[in-house]
Formats: structure tokens, sequence, C-alpha cells
């Protein structure tokens, strides 16, 4: 009875187109799955990407810095521009930093803010800039958990001597006097166009750059 009911059963099945319904979305689910996968990097392609979105956050601040620095010279003088000399805590440049897990400063020998003096550093850096050892930008490793990308910031408009050149040639006596009322300490004068005036200093969080790499959500949140 056992052997008639194995040879039926076989018989049935082996007759039997047996079709499997396809998992609805089944493409879909198996790129998003890829999309998620993580990816394998070495420490050089963590440098080199480093290095890629630092540029992306230097460019994009001083593309808007150049832009809204001579909107509001035109607009308001030197007054009007003042508050626009700080790329980096521009929305969308802080935006960019959160996204690839960075935290950036301009730093610079004769700083106009007290909070553009350099560290440690950053006077190494300066000092491989100002003595043309370096000249583009750089990613190097500061410990197990964070990168240090620098890039030179030079003086490229003829607009920025208005706040940066030459006292009663470039900057008008006036315009100094308010500058010397918000930074009675101010260095930042004397710049000619081409000159090396500071340098761009992004710090990079490397689980929370690896993170963004992996499409991952970032598992550390530094404040700023």
């Amino acid at each position: 009875m056992l052997a008639t009911i194995t040879l039926t059963t076989a018989f049935i099945v082996s007759g039997c187109d047996v079709k499997v319904k396809p998992i609805e979305g089944g493409k879909e689910i198996a790129q998003e799955l890829e999309r998620h996968k993580i990816k394998r990097l070495t420490q050089q392609d963590i440098l080199n990407a480093a290095l890629k979105h630092g540029d992306s956050i230097v460019v994009v601040a001083q593309r808007l810095q150049d832009t809204r620095l001579v909107e509001h010279l035109e607009q308001g003088g030197v007054a009007a521009a003042m508050p626009y000399c700080q790329p980096e805590n521009y929305e969308e440049v802080e935006a960019l930093q959160d996204k690839f897990g960075a935290i950036s400063r301009r730093i610079s020998m004769k700083p106009r803010n007290p909070k553009n003096k350099p560290d440690a550093l950053a006077n190494d850096a300066l000092a491989r800039y100002s003595k043309g050892q370096e000249r583009n930008a750089k990613v190097e490793a500061i410990n197990q958990e964070e990168l240090l990308y620098t890039a030179p910031i030079y003086l490229r408009n003829e607009s920025c001597l208005r706040c940066h050149g030459t006292v009663g040639q470039d900057i008008a006596e006036a315009d100094y006097a308010i500058i010397k009322q918000k930074y009675p300490d101010d260095q930042a004068i004397n710049y000619k166009k081409g000159d090396l005036m500071g340098v761009w200093q992004l710090t990079f969080d490397k689980s929370d750059l690896v993170a963004y790499l992996n499409d991952q959500p970032k598992k550390s949140r530094r404040p700023r």
C-alpha cells in the first residue's frame, strides 16, 4: 500500500508543472540589499574619500563666499559684508559637513577673528604651505578615529582687498574703524592678490565617513 501511494505521488508530481510565484518587488529588494551591503574599505579608500569630500566642502564654501561678499559689498559696503566672511558657518556648508562627518575651521597666521588662531596641527600645515612644500589639498590620519584635511586659502579676488588690503589704500579708514571695533586685535591686513591667507582645516570622524560611504546611519554625533 505504501509503495502504491509513493508511486502515485511521484507520478502526480512528475506530471505537474510546479510554478513558484515570484516575490513581488524581488528585483527592487535585491537592489536595496546590495546597496546596503557593507563595503570593505581600505585605509587608502577612506583617505581618498576624505580628500574628495573635503574638496567638495571647500569649493562650495568658497563659491558661496565669493558671491555673497560681492553682493553685500555692493549693497552696503564693508559693514554689510563682514557677517558673510565666515563661510564655514554657512547653512549649506554645515549641511555638507554633517553629511560627510566633518568639522571645519579656517585658520591663519594673521587672524582677524581670534577663533581662527592655529593650533599645533594647523601650525604644521601653515608652515608647509607658506614654505611652498605643499600647494594642494592634503589628507592625513591624526589617529585611529580622525582624519585631517587641509587646503590653502589664497586671496583670489580684488574685492577681498577692501577688507584685507592696505589701510588708506585698499581699505577706507572709516571701514577699518568698523573692522577694529568688532576685532580689536585684527592682524588680517596688508595682503596682496595671490597671497596665502591661511588654511582650511577639516577634521573628519572616520566612523562617520565610513558610515556615509556604506549608506549606513552615523554612529557618532559630535557636538559643534
